[in-house]
């Protein structure tokens, strides 16, 4: 059986669409609700040690895929926040 590779940046795109809706906006509570997510420490820590393996230039490929993941979800979340926070200015 084929085995379809995960592309985390194609996955992160979709999920952004689906927050961007024209008129499904962000509620209140909903964007105080994103402004808590981050990722677990654990997570955090994995992300920040295959950045530093990147930047020697010693990923594996399984481990590129997985750095890649963390940042597509990281940029996806930071794009979130982005969109909670600017509905949390409005009066």
């Amino acid at each position: 059986m084929a085995q379809v590779a995960f592309r985390s940046g194609a996955h992160a795109e979709i999920l952004r669409k689906v927050f961007d809706v024209p008129g499904r906006g962000l509620t209140r509570p909903l964007a105080e609700s994103i402004l808590t997510l981050d990722f677990p420490e654990a997570d955090a820590a994995r992300a920040e040690e295959l950045n530093a393996k990147a930047n020697d230039g010693a990923l594996t490929e399984d481990e590129w895929a997985e750095l890649e993941a963390y940042t597509s979800i990281g940029d996806l979340l930071a794009y979130w926040q982005s969109k909670a926070r600017q509905v949390l200015q409005q009066p």
